[in-house]
């Protein structure tokens, strides 16, 4: 398996223009791009993400602690953060939990390790507290109302837009009995 430097002698090249070209950060002449993007394809070369992770430090991947998906609250909610997350350049895993506060602590402790950039809490039952204690290692996301605890939140308030379809509803179904 060939890697930049491979590409680099091939190529004629120095491995910082080489590097240049692969991460596409800063100027390549048209010239040193051809050349190097030839003795990349010759060579079947794909840049190592396992050492590009540890070069940069981020996983560039996001854990989403669902208790289950059998209702479909929790897999809308995971598809849409799946699609957000994608769409920023970020892989996604779902972390099962099944309300097992244990297993919630396991994956904050694999934030600590730094096995992904953040963890979504799409619902738990590890304490807030623990959670708070964990944040210095990453994002920590819930979604839900968490009142004046400082970690990020995001949620719908569902109540208004209930009442006001239910108002709705109220008014059209008493305009037909009437």
């Amino acid at each position: 398996m060939a890697n930049i430097k491979d590409i680099a002698r091939l190529s004629g090249y120095s491995v910082a223009t080489v590097s240049r070209y692969i991460n596409k950060n800063r100027y390549v002449s048209t010239n040193a791009a051809q050349a190097i993007q030839r003795v990349v394809e010759k060579v079947d070369y794909v840049p190592n993400t396992i050492a590009r992770y540890l070069s940069t430090g981020r996983t560039k991947t996001i854990g989403v602690v669902v208790p289950f998906f059998e209702y479909s609250y929790f897999s809308q909610l995971f598809a849409s953060i799946t699609k957000a997350a994608f769409n920023a350049g970020y892989s996604v895993i779902a972390l099962k939990t099944n309300y097992d506060a244990e297993l919630e602590r396991q994956y904050l402790e694999q934030l600590h390790q730094k096995r992904y950039d953040g963890l979504i809490f799409t619902s738990h039952t590890v304490s807030l507290e623990t959670m708070l204690s964990y944040q210095k290692y990453g994002p920590i996301v819930c979604c839900r109302n968490l009142g004046d605890v400082p970690l990020a939140a995001t949620y719908s308030v569902r109540n208004k837009t209930y009442d006001d379809v239910f108002e709705l509803a109220k008014k059209e179904i008493f305009k037909v009995l009437r």
